[in-house]
C-alpha cells in the first residue's frame, strides 16, 4: 500500500514538473515579447506628423503616451491587471485598463458612449508593430494601423 501511494505520488509530481517545463518556455517567451514593445513608435506611412506610441515599464505600471507629431493626446499610467484607470483624452474624461495577452499588449477605453480595444503586437523583426483597432461601441469596427520603432526599446535587466 505504502509503495502504491509513493508510485502514485510521484506521478502526480512528474505529471506537474512536466507541465511546469513545458509552460515555462512560453511565458519567457511572452516577458521578452512584453519587454520588445517597450520604446517610442511612428506610424510606418507617416512623416513627421504621424501618429505616434510611447510605452515605458514603470514596474508594476504602464507610462503610455499617444502623440500626433509632436502633440501629446492622450498621457497615462496604469496598471497591467485589468483595472480601470481614470485618465483625460482630448481634455474629456475615459476610463483605460491595460492587461497583456501573452505577449500582446491589450488596452480597453471608454469614452462617454464610445468603447475602444486596442491590441499591440510586435511583429517578426522586434522593429515593428501592428495595432488592431476595435471599436466596440456604438458600431462596430476594425483597423490595422502598422508602427516602426523610433527609439530602442531599453534593455532589460
Amino acid at each position: 500500500m505504502l509503495r502504491r501511494y509513493h508510485r502514485g505520488n510521484m506521478t502526480l509530481r512528474t505529471a506537474v514538473l512536466g507541465a511546469v517545463l513545458l509552460v515555462s518556455p512560453a511565458i519567457a517567451g511572452d516577458e521578452a515579447g512584453r519587454a520588445k514593445l517597450m520604446g517610442s513608435w511612428r506610424a510606418a506611412d507617416g512623416g513627421k506628423d504621424a501618429v505616434g506610441w510611447a510605452f515605458q515599464d514603470k514596474g508594476g505600471t504602464l507610462h503610455v503616451v499617444n502623440s500626433k507629431g509632436a502633440t501629446v493626446l492622450v498621457e497615462f499610467e496604469c496598471d497591467l491587471l485589468g483595472h480601470d484607470c481614470i485618465i483625460k483624452d482630448g481634455g474629456r474624461p475615459a476610463t483605460v485598463s491595460l492587461w497583456f495577452a501573452g505577449p500582446k499588449l491589450v488596452e480597453m477605453e471608454t469614452k462617454g458612449s464610445s468603447v475602444w480595444k486596442r491590441t499591440f503586437g510586435i511583429g517578426q523583426d522586434s522593429d515593428s508593430m501592428d495595432l488592431e483597432v476595435v471599436q466596440i461601441v456604438p458600431a462596430p469596427k476594425t483597423e490595422i494601423q502598422h508602427f516602426k520603432r523610433e527609439t530602442a526599446a531599453p534593455e532589460t535587466r
